[in-house]
This record gives C-alpha cells, structure tokens and sequence, in this order.
C-alpha cells in the first residue's frame, strides 16, 4: 500500500500542474479596506459577486487589512465589503480581464451593518498599478467589431503595439481556416520569428507541433476575449520569445443569450491588390440601344 501511494505522488504532481496552467486566463482582485481616517480594517468580509452567474467568491482581510480574491473568470463583478462597527460598502460594477490584477481600496464609513453605501455606480475601468506586463487586450465588443478576413481570429493580434504581419493578405486564407502551417500567416511581435508566439485557449496551447504555428482556430464568435501580452509576461507565461496570445471562450450566465451570423466569403468581392498591378478582368461592358424613334436623326446626323 506505501509503494501504491508513493508511485501516485508524480502523477498527483503532473495534474496539479495542468490545473496551475490553466489557471493564466482567469483575474485577480486585491486592495485594501481602511476606516474614514486611513486606518486598516482587519476582518472584513469581502465578496466579490459575477454580475452574468450570481456567483460569489469571499474573503477577509488579514493584520494589514489586505484582501485578495484569485482566480476570478473574466467578467463584469461587483464587491460587497461588510465589517463590525462600519456601514456596508458596495463597488462596481467593474470589468475584470484575462491576466488582470485588479486593486480596489475600499474606505468604510464608521455605523450600522444594516446601511449600505455604493462607492461607485457604473462601469469604470481600473488602471492596472499592479503589473509591468506590456500588451492589448481585445473585448467581445472589438471582436465583432472589427473584419477579420476568413473569420481568423489570430488576425486580431495585428491590432497589438510592436506587432507587425508580414504577410497581412494571407490573413484568412486556407491555412488559417483549420492548421495555419505557413508562419507567414502570424505577426511577429517586437521583432521575433513568428515561431516564436504562444497560442493558449481556455489556458491550453494550441500550437501547431510541426512548425510551432497556431494549430486551431474557433470562431470569433465563440470568444469572450483575447489578450495579446507583448513582453515583461508573468512567471506562467514562460518559455516564449515572442507574443503570448490568450483566448477565453464564453460562458454561460444567468440568462439565454446567443448570437447568429451571416458569412459570404467570395474573391470577387475582395479588393485588387497592389502586386497584381490592375490586372483584373474588365466586366462586359453593357450596350445601350436607344428607342427606335430616335434611331433615323441619329443616322442622318
């Protein structure tokens, strides 16, 4: 039985690793709770709500009144902070995103538990103080926003400071609709082969094993979000020269949504190119006849 359970110990070690890998899509949110005069509050209640589930993550501040709540999926929330002897204090909602550290000082007012007081009402974006990790992060709202050609989603990170794509017009085309296996099909961020980018869905790689392209490509339909991390990337992150490229898919919520869409992908439709130098077949050209009436004044004219 002793040699049964110490030949269990690596393959305990390998799932907790794959669980810690997938962990690098999710957010964080800490900060402080203090009373009207700067002073720290210790044992506070802090829970953070999901504004699409109804989910509640809780936690309490420690001696230095510090809070921290990990591994939050990305989304909107809204924190509720409750301590003896202080009025209730509610913030958000906020938005939370991939890889995001979000820091949320809450200052409580000295009276009853019973008296809730918002500290912010409306959608506000938190300034990252938390992170030198350099990148862009593109919403649900710029995905459907901008055209991607061939519905490829990795032609989002072309949108990214320090990205370029050398080979931008290959963008959407038969590679990239299931195994990108041209490397020209991918940018290269701050100067790196395109070989050199990460590509993690839902915190899994989906690289191409071959060629360490990109191997997969949903449908920019069923993405939540991606961030496009250029460098000074996190620990987790390793092993990656180039861009670390994070996708989450969606999830459910509290209420049935969905989405339907048209796609008509026809070269005749695309724009002419500058190597092909105006070289298009001209459309026939349409013959006009005039009414007969009028055909003799232009015959003796």
């Amino acid at each position: 039985m002793k040699r049964f359970c110490i030949s269990m110990i690596p393959l305990l070690l390998g799932l907790a690793t794959l669980s810690g890998m997938a962990q690098t899509v999710t957010g964080t949110v800490r900060g402080t709770v203090a009373d009207p005069t700067g002073a720290i509050v210790a044992g506070a209640a802090v829970t953070a709500t999901n504004v699409a589930t109804g989910v509640t993550t809780a936690a309490k501040t420690n001696g230095a009144g510090e809070y921290s709540i990990r591994f939050l999926q990305i989304g909107n929330y809204k924190l509720t902070v409750v301590a003896q002897g202080f009025e209730a204090a509610k913030y958000g909602p906020f938005a939370l995103e991939i890889d995001q550290t979000a820091k949320v000082d809450i200052s409580l007012r000295i009276g009853a538990a019973s008296v809730t007081v918002d500290v912010l009402a409306g959608m506000q974006p938190i300034l990252n103080t938390e992170s030198a990790t350099l990148g862009e992060t593109l919403t649900e709202n710029t995905i459907n926003s901008i055209p991607l050609n061939g519905r490829d989603f990795s032609e989002l990170t072309v949108y990214t400071p320090g990205a370029v794509a050398p080979g931008f017009s290959s963008f959407g085309g038969g590679d990239s609709t299931e195994r990108n296996i041209d490397a020209g099909n991918q940018v290269s961020v701050n100067g790196n082969r395109q070989q050199s980018n990460n590509y993690l869905l839902d915190g899994q790689e989906i690289n191409e094993n071959i060629n360490n392209t990109i191997g997969y490509n949903p449908s920019p339909d069923a993405i939540a979000e991606v961030r496009v991390i250029t460098s000074n990337a996190n620990a987790e992150f390793g092993n990656v020269n180039g861009g670390t490229v994070l996708a989450v898919m969606k999830s459910g919520s509290n209420r049935l949504h969905g989405s339907v869409f048209g796609f008509l992908k026809n070269y005749k439709l695309d724009a002419n190119s500058w190597g092909n130098d105006n070289n298009v077949t001209p459309l026939p050209r349409a013959t006009i006849r005039l009414p007969s009436m009028v055909e003799p004044w232009a015959a003796q004219s």
